[in-house]
């Protein structure tokens, strides 16, 4: 059985607090806006599973020109929550937002310069998301996909001493499985893959809030007794490694960049 609280309206359930419990890695937009087409005319972008927005607000804040936003996600209070934030914090900025699926993108074909997604995409259908985002995005466009791999996840602060995180976090793609997904008649090529280590610090009670608060779905997937307990092991491993009050760690994540083939016009 798993986690009573189960798993469909986990992303409603925690809506509203969602952005404060996750870390945002602000420098690999910095990588994407790079590849980015530029043109005479606003640049079309969707940001799918974009949750409250956390990776949209550093992409208006760091684009240097025109921007018209897509914001896409599965979840209506997550999009809701996201329309809240970033309306107030950006109301020059053209942004439309759908409460779609990945597998199904609601747009017209070759509509986006392009398509990027942040820590999501273990949600999707990875072969009808990439067959999809090849249609929607015009030639040249670049589709952007931000993740961790299931090995990146074993070496993770969680991956090492939650007990159960690998096993039950079965959800990523390899960086092989990504690529297949990319070169096999999607019309994509394959640019880049890039590996980012990402360094943090947290005390124990920090690390504990996010695991109570479930800032990563994966939590939801254990029975409820499994991870109270957890809970109490991590806790006790994590006093052994406390240096200042704080534990230091890093997060390794990858940034694939596709372009769909083509002229842009």
């Amino acid at each position: 059985m798993k986690h009573s609280r189960g798993f469909s309206d986990h992303f409603g359930r925690i809506a509203s607090t969602y952005a404060e419990v996750r870390d945002t890695d602000p420098h690999v937009v910095d990588t994407i806006i790079a590849r980015i087409p530029r043109h005479d005319r606003p640049v079309d972008l969707m940001d799918i599973g974009c949750g409250t927005g956390r990776y949209t607000r550093v992409m208006i804040r760091k684009y240097v020109g025109d921007l018209r936003l897509v914001c896409c996600d599965h979840s209506g209070p997550m999009l809701a929550e996201c329309s809240k934030r970033l309306s107030g914090e950006f109301p020059g900025t053209v942004i439309h937002y759908s409460c779609g699926s990945a597998n199904d993108l609601p747009l017209y074909g070759g509509s986006l310069d392009g398509i990027i997604t942040f820590n999501a995409v273990h949600h999707f259908d990875l072969d009808r998301f990439i067959t999809g985002a090849s249609r929607v995005l015009r030639p040249g466009g670049v589709l952007a996909i931000y993740t961790r791999t299931p090995e990146q996840n074993a070496r993770t602060i969680w991956g090492k001493h939650f007990p159960g995180f690998t096993e039950h976090e079965t959800r990523l793609y390899s960086h092989g499985r990504l690529k297949r997904a990319i070169d096999v008649g999607t019309g994509l090529c394959l640019e880049d893959i890039k590996e980012f280590k990402n360094k943090r610090a947290d005390s124990i009670e920090s690390l504990r809030h996010r695991a109570c608060n479930f800032h990563y779905s994966t939590f939801v997937l254990y029975p409820e007794q499994e991870f109270s307990d957890a809970i109490e092991v991590f806790s006790e491993r994590l006093s052994h490694l406390t240096e200042d009050g704080m534990i230091h760690h890093t997060a390794e994540n990858t940034l694939v960049v596709a372009r769909r083939v083509g002229t842009a016009g």
